[in-house]
């Protein structure tokens, strides 16, 4: 397990990623509501600029609806998870770091289907190996940060669930019943 993430502690470290997410996401949720406010102008310009023929504008605004739709909820399930990781970490709840461990592993599970995809068009495609290998390295250094960030959060999880259970054992232990009767002097 980490112990530190560039150079922060876990703790520091998973209060500034849960900002950064809730920032973004929230930045990412308004820019998304005002493109479904503006979906008609949108596709039109699309239809307008693009080179194909067969395109309408109800098919292309039709795909933005959904496409729009489907990112923003991912948007907000990111934002409540980001704020529910800054909660946890403040409060040192490792059960509330979960929804974030849930939502980034998923994305991360995609990204590697993502980059999957694009070496196998990389190799498929006539494209010589020196101008396909910077797109290359940049896929393979960006999944390689992400699964660090992730295993960044998840040692931080770890960090949190190991010290409540020292705190609260799972098994508290036997109390004494000298009495069986109960004792309303005891406060």
């Amino acid at each position: 397990m980490l112990t530190s993430v560039f150079c922060m502690r876990l703790s520091t470290y998973g209060v500034v990623i849960g900002w950064l997410g809730a920032i973004f996401s929230f930045l990412a949720t308004i820019l998304l509501a005002v493109g479904l406010g503006f979906v008609d102008e949108i596709a039109q310009q699309i239809v307008e600029s693009g080179k194909n023929p067969d395109m309408s504008v109800s098919e292309v605004r039709s795909v933005l609806i959904i496409f729009f739709s489907v990112y923003l909820a991912l948007k907000v399930i990111n934002l409540l998870a980001s704020v529910m990781l800054v909660v946890g970490t403040v409060k040192e709840r490792h059960l509330l770091l979960l929804p974030w461990l849930i939502n980034n592993g998923v994305l991360l599970a995609f990204g590697i289907i993502a980059n999957i995809s694009l070496w196998a068009q990389i190799i498929e495609s006539s494209m010589p190996f020196m101008s396909a290998l910077p797109a290359i390295l940049l896929s393979v250094f960006m999944l390689v940060l992400g699964w660090y960030l992730y295993y960044g959060i998840y040692s931080l999880f770890k960090q949190i669930q190991g010290s409540s259970e020292m705190q609260r054992p799972l098994i508290p232990p036997p109390t004494q019943q000298a009495n069986t009767y109960p004792s309303y002097t005891k406060i």
